[in-house]
């Protein structure tokens, strides 16, 4: 484990460019995907809980993003997400299943094409996910098994390749990749 963290921490200090430079460093990003981790574990979960046979609607993730450019080509950040599913009974047509899904991903990106008004990239991130499931009364007595439970699970996204357009400081971006951005993810982008 020091070997793998010195050899970070080596890379980091390798790709700092010591020369002050004009372009912005820090950017900001909001997002919704699609397609994502925790809409798979909703899925599962729904299917073998109290739930099970019901319609369920699942949104998310919206998330931030947070990076900084310690070189032209490498960003060093972190990324958040929130996910949530509401089961419905099919019978009484009341909500009787709720999850909720944070995630919390150091994450780093390397810029391998970028020009003034379009750029293209790929990410890794991996973190943390708190998953909390939480049954009505109504469920809890139709099935003896069904609680309320809190989760904690390791969480990744692999950006195969990510594309920003627009201007210097303001920009849209598209990513496909998998993970708990989503298969697919969309957003907005501040540079400053």
């Amino acid at each position: 484990m020091k070997k793998i963290l010195l050899l970070v921490i080596a890379t980091m200090m390798a790709v700092v460019n010591v020369n002050a430079q004009d372009e912005t460093k820090n950017e900001f990003g909001v997002f919704y995907g699609t397609g994502s981790a925790s809409d798979i574990l909703s899925y599962i979960t729904s299917s073998i809980s109290a739930a099970a046979g019901d319609q369920s609607s699942f949104w998310g993730p919206v998330g931030a993003e947070y990076y900084y450019h310690v070189s032209p080509g490498v960003a060093l950040g972190a990324v958040g997400a929130f996910a949530g599913c509401k089961a419905k009974d099919e019978k009484t047509g009341q909500n009787d299943l709720s999850e909720t899904f944070i995630t919390v991903m150091p994450s780093v990106k390397f810029n391998w094409l970028r020009k003034e008004h379009f750029g293209m990239y790929s990410a890794l991130s991996a973190g943390v996910m708190f998953l909390s499931v939480s049954c009505n009364d109504n469920a809890k007595a139709a099935d003896p098994k069904a609680k309320d439970e809190t989760l904690t699970t390791f969480m990744f996204q692999a950006t195969a390749l990510g594309m920003d357009f627009g201007g210097e400081q303001f920009r849209g971006f598209v990513e496909a990749g998998i993970g708990e951005k989503g298969l697919l993810c969309a957003g907005l982008r501040y540079k400053f």
